[in-house]
């Protein structure tokens, strides 16, 4: 049966940081890991590829070339296209990642919007969402026809996490 772990905190939390070292001990024990986590360089945003390790630019600084603006953040919508493929291959799986699952998904159904598809149609043992706090119910609401689990990353608990998670996929495969 597959599960859902909703990681949510606050901003520099380490949630992002749960994610890409879950799936690299994951990768390393022979767990098939897949989605997107998005890291925070230097006032900018990248989007990396759980499974191939590439990297892209997500947000942009210039005002110049096609954009998809949300809050304060401007957004490539190449490297949007590219996320969504990505997510839209990535089962089935073993590890799934959908980081993160924000304004422009919940209320807009843009950007990563399609790891809720995802995360709904059950095709991985463990999928890891990253949500805001403040979004926590409602993404919780959207999957709510699949068992999921609520864990708040703090400074205490972040790195043990990723331990506990992958020893889940374990017993879930």
């Amino acid at each position: 049966m597959s599960r859902i772990v909703v990681l949510t905190g606050e901003r520099g939390a380490g949630k992002s940081t749960v994610c890409r070292r879950t799936a690299a001990l994951a990768g390393k024990r022979g767990y098939r890991c897949a989605g997107v986590v998005t890291l925070s360089l230097d006032g900018a945003r990248d989007v990396l590829d759980v499974a191939s390790g590439r990297r892209r630019r997500l947000t942009q600084t210039s005002r110049e070339g096609p954009t998809v603006t949300q809050g304060r953040f401007r957004f490539d919508p190449q490297t949007l296209k590219w996320g969504r493929e990505i997510l839209s291959r990535a089962t089935p799986c073993d590890l799934l990642v959908v980081d993160e699952i924000g304004p422009l998904e919940v209320e807009r159904g843009r950007g990563w919007a399609i790891g809720l598809d995802i995360a709904r149609d059950g095709d991985y043992a463990l999928a890891l969402l990253v949500v805001r706090p403040e979004l926590a119910l409602a993404v919780s609401r959207k999957l709510a026809s699949c068992p999921l689990a609520l864990v708040r990353v703090t400074e205490e608990n972040r790195d043990q996490l990723p331990v506990k998670l992958v020893e889940t996929i374990g017993r879930k495969v």
